[in-house]
């Protein structure tokens, strides 16, 4: 290093701080410098002292500035040369820039210095480079020299031999400091207001993840920033093209906006300030490219094998109450979802798609669901006529063999559906798989027996996924709303669409813990086979006809011996949730009408309660519970599901909540706001008013 600097005068140029040899410098002190003295200070801010030099090069630079300024030629435009069309007049001759110092130090990240120094060669440039961690290097002199972390160098130095390849990744380390001259910052400036000014009509934008946030992000499209970049990655970008006004980038977010939020076009265009066609092709393009890139990784009977179900995505619980021990039984729950329509004005379009059970107009896909939560399939969508009912819809799957479903399935699958797919049961049979289902009242009678009762709770506590599963796609609002005529071509790859995204990108809706599963499945089997001896007990003891005195449950006062509970051993006596969200709201009613229970005592530690049904006020139940000091020992209810014993129906679970847990807790939590006190009633009684009736004598 030292002989690098022999012989050297550190002499540097006040305006490109570069060192000069005694040869090409010249001083600046004197009187004969007092122009170029002016001009320094006045255009770069310089004060120079009289020891201060400038070289050759920058005194050239401001002499031929000042010869440019004074030499400037005048064209003079005579008659001759305004009617000559081939005169041209002579161009100014060009100016030498000038660099001021970069003396303004802004904190501004940047991966390399501008016009930095070499640490060897001591030349400056925008290339140098940031060595990371100690390294050797050479110049023309010296080989071999040990420059410290830090420091910055020029690429030709480096020495292939002494830099590690980990040392070669972080060459390009971010600084935290840029510095800037007068002309640097001025360009600095107008970048940033042609940056501003380029995109100051642009309001949500998709290319740059920085520009939204997470939470907006879910807000608009339904998935986060990784979600949504881990979508785009599946999309070729030769599949969709990109324009003037949108990027493909973009188009996966409108089209992701428009399922997520249901808007139309007009309000899609208003929101990304571009015209409604460009919206309208945005959405086909995107459309085009999911169908084909992204949906057929993640939903159909094609993308997961029938293992595959078995082992990620079967719930412990449902193999323990439909499978075998071998945990070899592919169990899928199967169900009609509804899209509803506009009214079409072809008659016989309209008369296809109107629906008897819902009376209004809708188009069914059939979807096949795990019992975890995780979509295999959605075929459809189909018609919703008499023709076109579940039983005929699953049917014709079988027959055609969509989706090569026949292959999929082995001897003793089972399918769980609902009662509506009672006609398709002896098909399936011919198929070897078994179906599970709902119970179904006998003629004349208007309660499920208790094995019908049990039998149907265990069907209801697998199948309830496919309906939170029909909820879960309806989150993306297009589905959701009465979907225009013009969208019933591509309702079924809407539909796909949104499940491939739940499977990628959604938790299974209930897993299950395998424990837990187990214990809860052996003790449903258990209880599912016993008898409802309360019920017996209230049949041969004539306990529904006898008379008492009714007492009205209002607080602490009512059954006294009625022992206390948590929430959680009450969804251990109601096998679930429901029943509990249930009992909350046949308790408000209840507050709000001290008439709703009542309670008569018909032997020790046995109630007997009277309510009201939730759907018909003129309607009452009337139920039964045995108890001890500790727990519910038995119950019984007139209701259609209410003899069972695996699990209980609402009614029970209403007055074991308020008797056990509610009417025990100290704060009992803000009242929900009544509905009906912002409607008007035309059923109140009339007001009369007494102010114009004449007095009586």
């Amino acid at each position: 290093m030292d002989k690098i600097r022999k012989g050297r005068k550190d002499s540097k140029c006040i305006l490109c701080e570069k060192r000069t040899k005694p040869g090409k410098r010249r001083p600046l002190c004197g009187e004969t410098n007092k122009n170029l003295r002016n001009f320094l200070s006045k255009n770069f801010l310089v004060l120079p002292n009289d020891d201060d030099v400038i070289c050759d090069t920058c005194r050239r630079k401001y002499y031929r500035e000042g010869q440019a300024q004074v030499n400037t030629p005048t064209v003079l435009t005579t008659d001759t040369n305004a009617n000559d069309p081939d005169f041209m007049p002579p161009s100014a001759p060009k100016r030498a820039k000038l660099s001021s110092p970069l003396s303004i130090s802004l904190p501004i990240s940047s991966t390399i210095k501008g016009h930095a120094q070499c640490c060897l060669c001591k030349k400056r440039g925008p290339k140098l480079m940031v060595v990371p961690q100690e390294a050797r290097f050479h110049t023309f002199l010296e080989k071999n020299i040990i420059i410290p972390a830090g420091s910055r160098c020029c690429p030709r130095h480096l020495c292939t031999e002494g830099f590690t390849k980990e040392a070669n990744e972080d060459i390009t380390s971010v600084y935290t400091v840029s510095d800037f001259n007068r002309s640097g910052l001025l360009e600095l400036i107008d970048t940033i207001r042609e940056h501003a000014l380029k995109n100051k009509n642009a309001r949500i934008d998709f290319d740059k993840s920085s520009s939204l946030n997470d939470t907006d992000f879910r807000n608009l499209t339904g998935l986060t920033i990784t979600d949504f970049e881990d979508l785009c990655s599946h999309i070729p970008n030769s599949a969709i093209r990109d324009t003037r006004v949108r990027s493909m980038r973009t188009c996966i977010g409108i089209f992701l906006t428009k399922l997520r939020s249901g808007m139309s076009n007009k309000i899609l265009a208003t929101l990304f300030n571009i015209g409604k066609d460009s919206i309208r092709k945005a959405i086909s393009s995107a459309r085009d490219a999911v169908k084909q890139h992204f949906t057929p990784k993640y939903l159909g009977f094609d993308h997961v094998s029938r293992e595959s179900v078995i082992q990620n995505h079967t719930r412990p619980l449902a193999q323990t109450l439909f499978g075998d021990i071998t945990n070899t039984t592919a169990i899928l729950v199967i169900d009609g979802t509804y899209i509803y329509i506009q009214k079409s004005g072809q008659f016989k379009f309209q008369r296809s798609t109107y629906s008897m059970h819902k009376f209004r107009n809708l188009i069914k896909p059939m979807m096949f669901v795990t019992t975890t939560g995780y979509i295999v399939s959605v075929i459809g969508p189909y018609l919703c006529n008499s023709k076109n009912n579940d039983a005929k819809i699953l049917n014709s799957i079988f027959k055609n063999n969509l989706e090569k479903i026949k292959e999929w399935f082995d001897k003793d699958d089972v399918v769980v559906v609902d009662r509506g797919f009672r006609d398709s049961i002896d098909l399936l049979e011919e198929f070897g798989i078994q179906t599970k289902m709902p119970s179904f009242l006998k003629r004349n009678e208007k309660q499920l027996s208790v094995e019908d009762g049990n039998t149907t709770r265990l069907v209801t506590k697998v199948r309830w996924v496919v309906e939170s599963v029909n909820g879960r796609i309806k989150q993306w609002r297009l589905l959701d709303k009465v979907l225009p005529n013009s969208l019933i071509p591509y309702a079924g790859e809407y539909t796909r669409f949104v499940s491939a995204i739940c499977n990628k990108y959604r938790p299974p809706l209930n897993a299950g813990n395998e424990t837990d599963d187990l214990l809860l499945g052996a003790k449903m089997l258990h209880m599912s086979k016993k008898k409802n001896e309360l019920m017996e007990r209230v049949s041969n003891e004539n306990l529904h006809s006898r008379s008492g005195r009714w007492q009205k449950i209002d607080g602490n006062d009512s059954v006294e011996d009625f022992p206390k509970l948590s929430e959680e051993d009450i969804r251990d006596i109601t096998l679930g949730v429901y029943q509990v969200k249930l009992a909350k709201s046949y308790t408000e009613e209840h507050l709000e009408n001290d008439e709703y229970y009542e309670v008569m005592q018909q032997g020790h530690q046995l109630i007997r309660v009277r309510m009201a049904s939730r759907h018909t006020s003129s309607k009452t139940h009337n139920l039964w519970i045995t108890y001890d000091d500790c727990c519910i020992k038995a119950w019984y209810c007139t209701c259609k599901a209410g003899a069972r014993i695996v699990g209980t129906c609402s009614h029970i679970s209403s007055v074991i909540w308020f008797l056990s847990f509610y009417r025990h807790q100290s704060c009992k939590g803000n009242q929900a706001k009544q509905w009906k006190d912002y409607v008007h009633d035309a059923n109140q009684p009339e007001v009369i008013d007494d102010s114009d009736s004449e007095p009586e004598e």
